[in-house]
């Protein structure tokens, strides 16, 4: 690295920590107003609410980066103009392209941070602030005795989904188990069932208003009360299947997604789901093309128009994004196509801005 690739970068850094700052305050203020609400109903303690903030700020720092990254970078490239450093540079043969080469790569690191504090941070402490919020205790680690949409996959592929299940009752509603072959490519039974009930002592299930569809002979048979000992999978192991999709790992979220699919269930908003997490944190990278360009000329009294033209383009992306993230959660276009839509209309509009800036 040399002498001028270390200035840009430790003056678009600075710029960077700078605006990312200010617009974590920014949304930390914002929730100030709900979190002194919880402390005057007497759903958090003053401690508790300061727990809450700090499990906010995963989410936080995602959703404000982009943001930071296009201020960072339009302040930095700006005060390089206004010294007329841009200038000389270009004028002893050095290409804007060269000039941001550091700063762009410092913004696909800062995008592959985003990543991993989307995919391992976020969902632990977004589930945390959800159990704050709703005035549990985090020491507390009772589960729900009912549990909707119920999947477990077993080591001999055996798969159960059940609507709702009891695990302190040892019950459960419209029950769905399917049987796969080794290869885990072709089904072999399904058994469906309207209720059920978890015998204890004989570690099985007796399941009522029973139909059992045979895939390798062929037959459909029908009883109002069913046993049977391969059927061994007690309540209390369906409560670690996860639910929400953003409380989950990307590992989780496509374990998720198989096990779901197998069943015949929506799996729409998991999709969704993983697709963001695959493109949004790569909306860091894409907007400094915008801000680094649109910083890159100099004008007298334009440096107020040039901000609210890069922050109006950064919510602008927000706007796009999230209209085609709904287009995914309704099945109209294919999630990860519809996260990177936005990505791809934004990094052409920075590659064209920066086009202009070579001159």
């Amino acid at each position: 690295m040399k002498k001028l690739d270390m200035y840009i970068s430790k003056n678009f850094i600075k710029s960077f920590l700078l605006s990312l700052i200010a617009f974590v305050n920014i949304f930390i203020l914002s929730q100030l107003f709900k979190i002194i609400r919880y402390i005057t109903a007497g759903r958090m303690s003053i401690g508790e609410s300061i727990t809450y903030i700090l499990y906010l700020l995963p989410k936080i720092f995602i959703e404000v980066t982009p943001l930071a990254i296009l201020l960072g970078s339009l302040m930095c490239i700006n005060k390089m103009a206004s010294n007329l450093e841009i200038i000389s540079l270009k004028t002893s043969g050095i290409s804007f392209r060269r000039i941001a080469r550091y700063p762009i790569l410092i913004s696909f690191l800062v995008s592959l941070i985003v990543f991993q504090v989307m995919d391992r941070v976020y969902p632990k402490t977004l589930s945390k602030s959800r159990d704050l919020r709703a005035g549990r205790k985090i020491s507390e680690t009772i589960l729900p005795a009912t549990k909707n949409n119920a999947f477990l996959r077993t080591d001999d592929n055996i798969i159960y989904y059940i609507k709702t299940i009891n695990r302190v009752e040892n019950t459960a509603k419209m029950l769905e188990i399917i049987k796969v072959d080794k290869s885990f490519e072709n089904i072999e039974e399904i058994i469906t069932a309207k209720s059920g009930n978890f015998d204890i002592d004989k570690n099985s299930w007796i399941l009522k208003g029973v139909v059992i569809n045979n895939f390798i002979d062929k037959t459909e048979n029908s009883y109002e009360v069913y046993s049977a000992p391969i059927l061994d999978k007690a309540p209390s192991e369906f409560i670690t299947i996860q639910g929400d999709p953003e409380e989950l790992t990307n590992a989780e979220i496509k374990k998720s997604i198989r096990d779901i699919r197998v069943t015949g269930g929506d799996i729409k908003e998991s999709l969704s789901v993983l697709g963001k997490r695959y493109s949004f944190p790569f909306a860091s990278f894409i907007v400094s093309f915008l801000g680094l360009s649109l910083g890159s000329r100099y004008v007298r009294g334009a440096s107020a128009i040039s901000i609210a033209l890069s922050v109006g383009l950064g919510y602008s992306y927000y706007i796009v994004q999230a209209s085609f993230e709904a287009l995914s959660v309704n099945g109209i276009l294919n999630p990860f196509l519809s996260g990177w839509i936005p990505n791809v209309i934004f990094l052409g509009l920075g590659l064209y801005f920066m086009k202009k800036a070579e001159y």
